[in-house]
C-alpha cells in the first residue's frame, strides 16, 4: 500500500495547562471534502461539531480533490499559485501559545519552503510580524517559524526522501515542546526561550506561506489529515497520537532494517527479465545467515521454487533457480517475517513484502517507442466552459516491434486509454500517456500498443468528446494499418481508472475487438458510482449517465473481458468490476473480475506489489484470446477495401455518398451509433453503374456514427458525423 507523490502530514493543536485538552479540529481524508463541478475544493468539513471548517471563498483559489494519490485516501492538494484553505476560528485555539500539531501530507519545496499550516502575518515588514508556521524545506527539514516579532526558525527534524510523511508537535505556555515524525519513533524535546508573538486575528491556513500584501504561497502541498486540540498533550497522549499515526500510515514509518534494492530493477520488469536472470536483494544491514531467507514462487503457485541463496556480501542475498525461469512466467519474491539482521533487527515489511518479475518469451522482438510527429487529428470545438477552441491536436504514442522495409508480418493491436481523473490537457493539445504494459507486449507478445490521447478537463473536454477521440484513434489505426503493420482484425482495448468507461464503451461498439482489460474501472454512472463517478465535472450525464455507462450498452456479442480491482478502492468501488463482469456473463459473454483484498486504487501501477501479477493476468488473457481467434479462423475478412464518405460532417437529412472500389453491385451496410447500437442495416446499390452509393440520413439523429460495409467478405469501417 505505497504510492508516490507529495508529502503527508497530520496536525493537532492544544491550549491550556493541566492537559485538559479539547479536540477542536478533525479534517479527515475521504470525509467532508466538498468540490464544485470543476473539482475545486472550497470546503473541508470539520468533523468536530461546534468548531469551524476549512474554507475558501474564492473557488479559483480552492484546493484540488485528489483521489488516492496517497493509497486508500482522498486528499486535498494545492496545485494553483495562491491556493489555500482557512481553518475558521482556529486562532482562538492557539493564541496563548499552547498547542499541539499533528499533520499528514506531502510537499513540493523546490528552492523555497513549502508551507504546511500556519498563520504567519507580515503586515508591513519583518519587524512587525506575528504568528506561526510549519514548513517543509528543500533539504527535507521540518521547521517551526514563530514571530519574535521578527521570525525565528527552529529545525525540528530532517525527513529523508520526497514521499508522504507525518509529524506531531505539542507545546506548553513556557515554550517546552515535544515532536515526532514518520522517520523516527522517538519523541524529541526542546524549549523555545524567546517571546512568541501570536497573530491577533489571522486563522491558520493550509498551504499559505504568509500574509503579506495579500496572501501568497510558495510551492504546493497535499494534505491527507489534520487534527487540532486546544491544549498541550501529555507525554502519554502524545505517544498515543504517534501510535495511531504509525498504525494508520505504517508504510511511511522508516524502520531500522529494510530492503533497499531489488534486481533486476523495475526498468527491467517493463520489458521482462531474461530466463537466466538471478534475483538480487540488498538490505541496509548485514543479514543473519541463520534467519529465514526470502521465498520464490512461480505463476502464483503455493509451492516454493527450488534454487540456491548466496549471502555475499553480508547485506546482499542472491537467488539462482535450479532450472531456468519458464518463459513468460510470473516470478514472485516474498520477504519472510523471520528475516533478521545480525543485530537481531526485525525486517520492516509495511511498505512492501513481495516483488514480482515477468519473464521473457523464448523468442522476442526488438522494439521501439515514439510519439508521432504529427497529431492524428486537429479539431475545432466548443469547450465545456463555452470557449471556442480552434486547432486542438490529438497526439498518439506508439510502441511496436521494430518494422523494417522487409517486415511483412501484421501485428495485433492494443489500444490503451489512460486514466488520471480526466485531468490535464490544454486548449492546444491533448497528451498521450504510455501504457505501463507496452514494452513487454511488444517484445514478448508481438503487439503494437497505441497509447492514445483524448480531450480531458484541461482541454475543455467532456465525456462525449473523450469518447469521440477514442473512436478517432481507432479510425486512424484503420486508415494507417498498412503503414504500421497493424492487424485490425485483432484489436484489444485496455483502460485504467478514468480511462475505463471510455475504453469499455469502445470495446462494445467497434468491430474486431478480441478483448477488453480494465483496471479499477467504472462502468455504471447510475449505481454505486461514488464521488468520482457521481459528479458532473466531466459531463458524464450528457447525453445521460445511462448512455455513458458500458454496463447498459453491451453489444449483442460482448468481447471477452478481464477486470482487476482492489476491494479497498475508495475512488471507484470494486463492485463496479464485479457487476460489469456479471452483466457480460448474463448476456452470454465471457468475463472475469479478479478482486485483490486490501488493495486500493491504482494498486496495479508501477512499483506496486501487484503490478507484475496484474500484468501476468493481462498477458495470459490476451494470448488466450489470440489463440481462440486463430482456432476459429477469425479474420475471414480477406482484405481491407478502400472507400471514402462525403460530405463529412453531413447535415441531417442530406444524402451521404460512399465512393469505393467494391467489386459487387450490391453491398451490405450497417450503421452503428457511438453506443454500439445498430441503427440501420441495409443493402446499397451503385448510382448509374458507378462505384458511388447514396446513404439516406433523414432518420438518423445528430451525432457520431460508424459505417460498416461488407463486400464478399471484405470490410471497411468509416466514421461520419451528422450535424
Amino acid at each position: 500500500m505505497k504510492y508516490k507523490l507529495h508529502f503527508f502530514y497530520v496536525l493537532i493543536i492544544t491550549t491550556s495547562s493541566i492537559f485538559s485538552q479539547t479536540k477542536v479540529v478533525s479534517l479527515e481524508n475521504n470525509t467532508g471534502i466538498i468540490a464544485d463541478d470543476l473539482g475545486s475544493v472550497t470546503l473541508w468539513e470539520n468533523q468536530i461539531e461546534g468548531y469551524g471548517d476549512a474554507t475558501q471563498s474564492n473557488a479559483a483559489l480552492g484546493g484540488d480533490k485528489l483521489f488516492e494519490t496517497y493509497p486508500g485516501k482522498v486528499n486535498v492538494g494545492f496545485s494553483k499559485d495562491g491556493s489555500f484553505l482557512e481553518l475558521e476560528g482556529s486562532n482562538t485555539s492557539i493564541s496563548d501559545n499552547t498547542y499541539s500539531v499533528f499533520y499528514a501530507g506531502k510537499a513540493n519545496p523546490e528552492g523555497k519552503p513549502a508551507s504546511l499550516i500556519g498563520n504567519y502575518d507580515v503586515p508591513g515588514n519583518f519587524n512587525s510580524c506575528s504568528g506561526i508556521r510549519f514548513l517543509r524545506l528543500a533539504d527535507g527539514s521540518i521547521v517551526f517559524d514563530y514571530a519574535k516579532p521578527n521570525y525565528v526558525r527552529v529545525v525540528l527534524n530532517n525527513i529523508p526522501g520526497d514521499d508522504y510523511f507525518f509529524f506531531g508537535f505539542t507545546m506548553d505556555a513556557s515554550g517546552n515542546y515535544k515532536y515526532f515524525d514518520s522517520s523516527d519513533p522517538s519523541i524529541k524535546t526542546g524549549k523555545i526561550n524567546d517571546t512568541m508573538v501570536p497573530s491577533q486575528d489571522e486563522d491558520l491556513k493550509l498551504n499559505l506561506f504568509e500574509e503579506r500584501d495579500g496572501g501568497h504561497t510558495y510551492n504546493h502541498t497535499e494534505v491527507v489529515e489534520v487534527s487540532m486540540y486546544d491544549d498541550v498533550l501529555s507525554t502519554t497522549d502524545f505517544q498515543n497520537e504517534y501510535d495511531r499515526l504509525a498504525t494508520e500510515y505504517a508504510e511511511l514509518v522508516i524502520t531500522e532494517f529494510e530492503v533497499t534494492n531489488v534486481l533486476p530493477n523495475d526498468e527491467s520488469f517493463r520489458e521482462g527479465i531474461s530466463r537466466d536472470a538471478p534475483i538480487v536483494v540488498t538490505f541496509d544491514q548485514a543479514i543473519d545467515e541463520t534467519s529465514e531467507y526470502p521465498k520464490i514462487y512461480i505463476n502464483k503457485s503455493e509451492t516454493e521454487t527450488t534454487g540456491n541463496w548466496v549471502l555475499s556480501p553480508s547485506n546482499v542475498l542472491t537467488f539462482t533457480p535450479t532450472e531456468r525461469w519458464p518463459a513468460r512466467s510470473l516470478v514472485t519474491l516474498k520477504i519472510q517475517e523471520g528475516l533478521r539482521s545480525t543485530d537481531n533487527a526485525i525486517i520492516g515489511l509495511a511498505k512492501r513484502d513481495s516483488y514480482g518479475f515477468i519473464v521473457d518469451a523464448v523468442e522476442t522482438f526488438p522494439i521501439e517507442s515514439y510519439e508521432l510527429e504529427e497529431p492524428i487529428a486537429i479539431i475545432d470545438y466548443i469547450a465545456r466552459t463555452g470557449e471556442s477552441i480552434v486547432g486542438h491536436k490529438l497526439t498518439m504514442k506508439i510502441t511496436t516491434p521494430t518494422i523494417t522495409e522487409n517486415t511483412t508480418e501484421k501485428f495485433p493491436v492494443h489500444i490503451f486509454v489512460h486514466g488520471g481523473g480526466w485531468a490535464g490537457g490544454t486548449a492546444e493539445s491533448s497528451g498521450a500517456d504510455y501504457s505501463l504494459h507496452k514494452d513487454y507486449l511488444a517484445k514478448s507478445l508481438g503487439f503494437v500498443t497505441l497509447s492514445i490521447s483524448y480531450r480531458t478537463v484541461g482541454a475543455g473536454g467532456t465525456f462525449s468528446y473523450g469518447l469521440e477521440d477514442v473512436y478517432t484513434a481507432y479510425q486512424w489505426a484503420i486508415d494507417n494499418a498498412e503503414t504500421y503493420n497493424l492487424d485490425m482484425t485483432k484489436v484489444f482495448f485496455s483502460g485504467g481508472s478514468a480511462g475505463t468507461p471510455l475504453a469499455a464503451l469502445a470495446s462494445q461498439t467497434l468491430p474486431n475487438i478480441l478483448g477488453y482489460i480494465g483496471f479499477n474501472g467504472i462502468y455504471d454512472f447510475v449505481n454505486d458510482a461514488g464521488d468520482f463517478g457521481a459528479g458532473n465535472w466531466y459531463k458524464q450525464d450528457v447525453p445521460s449517465e445511462t448512455e455513458n455507462s458500458a454496463i447498459f450498452n453491451l453489444s449483442d456479442n460482448p468481447p471477452p473481458t478481464i477486470l482487476m480491482h482492489g476491494d479497498a478502492d475508495n475512488t471507484i468501488s470494486h463492485n463496479q468490476s464485479i457487476n460489469f463482469a456479471d452483466a457480460i456473463n448474463a448476456k452470454g459473454g465471457d468475463a472475469m473480475a479478479i478482486i485483490y483484498p486490501g488493495e486500493v486504487h491504482a494498486f496495479f501501477s508501477r512499483d506496486k506489489k501487484y503490478h507484475e501479477e496484474c500484468f501476468y493476468e493481462m498477458a495470459n488473457f490476451m494470448t488466450e484470446q489470440l489463440k481462440k481467434a486463430e482456432s476459429l479462423s477469425v479474420g475471414t475478412i480477406n482484405k481491407e477495401i478502400n472507400g471514402i464518405i462525403y460530405p463529412n460532417p453531413v447535415k441531417k437529412g442530406d444524402n451521404l455518398q460512399l465512393k469505393s472500389d467494391f467489386n459487387s453491385e450490391i453491398i451490405t451496410a450497417k450503421i452503428i451509433n457511438y453506443l454500439g447500437q445498430t441503427v440501420l442495416e441495409t443493402s446499397l446499390y451503385p448510382i448509374n453503374g458507378t462505384k458511388i452509393f447514396n446513404i439516406d440520413t433523414s432518420n438518423l439523429k445528430q451525432g457520431i456514427y460508424f459505417l460498416n460495409i461488407i463486400d464478399n467478405h471484405n470490410l471497411k469501417t468509416l466514421k461520419f458525423v451528422i450535424q
